[in-house]
């Protein structure tokens, strides 16, 4: 009997053991698994997401010069911060001609009427006009250097040359004498009028210089 018992004690004594050892192995295989894994994904995550290059914000977009541009010439340099002359600020005038050497040259002259200076760069737009508002050949071209910017006080004036041929000089019949100069100060698009009947175009020579100090 004795040792019946002593057999049933040692059998559920392996009972119990067993299950404890078979829970540790499972334990201990489950670690191990678990830092292999663990340690897998991460050279995993290294291997498949390479350092990328950093992106450089984007350039900044070039600046713009402010403001609009001339039909004939490039933006006119502002003297300290001084507005171009408004054309609502501006009386014209034509001196007599000057001739030299079977040439004609009248001087135009544009003065600031307003309470403020202004400055005026590049050449004006001169047109021959009839008293029933048509044109007469074409726009004078121009001629010499753009020069520089005039800065006009109140009551300052700046000039431009009108360029002709004298009669007989050429086998090119004479325009037809105009009844007005339509004028564009540079940078402008409201024309200014004048009455008169000087330039007579000869030769088909028709030219302005750029506005320069009085």
């Amino acid at each position: 009997m004795f040792n019946k018992l002593s057999n049933a004690t040692a059998q559920g004594s392996l009972r119990f053991v067993l299950p404890a050892v078979s829970v540790a192995a499972v334990l201990g295989l489950s670690a191990c698994d678990g830092g292999t894994s663990g340690g897998n994904a991460t050279a995993g995550s290294s291997a498949s997401t390479p350092a990328g290059p950093v992106d450089s914000p984007p350039a900044a977009p070039p600046s713009q010069s402010a403001g609009g541009g001339t039909p004939a010439t490039s933006r006119a340099p502002q003297a300290g911060g001084t507005e171009r002359c408004a054309s609502v600020h501006l009386r014209p005038s034509l001196a007599n001609g000057d001739a030299a050497a079977g040439n004609l040259y009248f001087t135009l002259r544009l003065t600031n009427t307003g309470s403020t200076a202004c400055t005026l760069f590049g050449y004006p737009g001169v047109s021959l006009i009839r008293r029933d508002g048509s044109t007469i050949g074409r726009p004078a071209t121009h001629e010499g250097a753009q020069g520089q910017t005039v800065r006009l006080a109140p009551g300052g004036s700046a000039t431009a040359v009108l360029h002709t041929a004298n009669k007989g000089v050429s086998d090119k019949p004479c325009w037809p004498v105009p009844d007005l100069l339509k004028i564009y100060p540079p940078g402008r698009t409201e024309p200014l009028t004048l009455r008169t009947d000087r330039p007579e175009v000869c030769g088909d020579v028709f030219t302005v210089t750029a506005m320069a100090k009085a």
